[in-house]
């Protein structure tokens, strides 16, 4: 009469959905995955652990570190291409504080950040120091804003 319980069939789903995503490397495959059920959209989320943002007001960082738990490294484009040409006003937008912060508070152990074309602060680049302790990679691609202390932030504690 005592038995041990075989687990839930979804829960049994759920872990062999969890071990396959892993080797899903596609960010286009990842996505289509999530998009079967809502299972294997938490479970997609669970699994990644890199994330790529488009377009910066595509969605809200507080939205992306609440979905996905476990990244270590993420990549976040902000002004549109031809703001390389100066088809753009100066101050148009494209801020990394917003992400900086929330970045902070969901993945103290983040490990890689690319940005392209953010308006950086060196405020930015000290909150990065202080927060990420495995912190190794940073790449600013067509970035503003910064100066010598915001990369001295970075290479002193990084």
């Amino acid at each position: 009469p005592t038995e041990n319980p075989s687990p839930f069939p979804d829960q049994v789903l759920e872990n062999v959905l969890e071990n396959v995503l892993h080797f899903l490397s596609s960010r286009k495959d990842r996505n289509a995955a999530s998009l079967v059920c809502r299972s294997w959209y938490r479970a997609e989320a669970l699994t990644r652990s890199d994330l790529f943002i488009g377009n910066c007001y595509a969605l809200s960082p507080r939205r992306a570190t609440a979905r996905f738990s476990r990244i270590k490294s993420v990549t976040v484009k902000g002004k549109p291409r031809f703001a390389d040409f100066d088809l753009m006003p100066v101050d148009w937008g494209a801020h990394f504080s917003p992400w900086a912060s929330s970045l902070a508070q969901a993945y103290p152990w983040l490990e890689k950040l690319h940005l392209k074309r953010m308006s950086v602060t060196d405020e930015d680049l000290g909150l990065i120091a202080d927060s990420f302790a495995g912190f190794h990679e940073l790449l600013l691609v067509c970035c503003e804003g910064f100066g010598t202390p915001g990369l001295a932030a970075i290479a002193s504690k990084c």
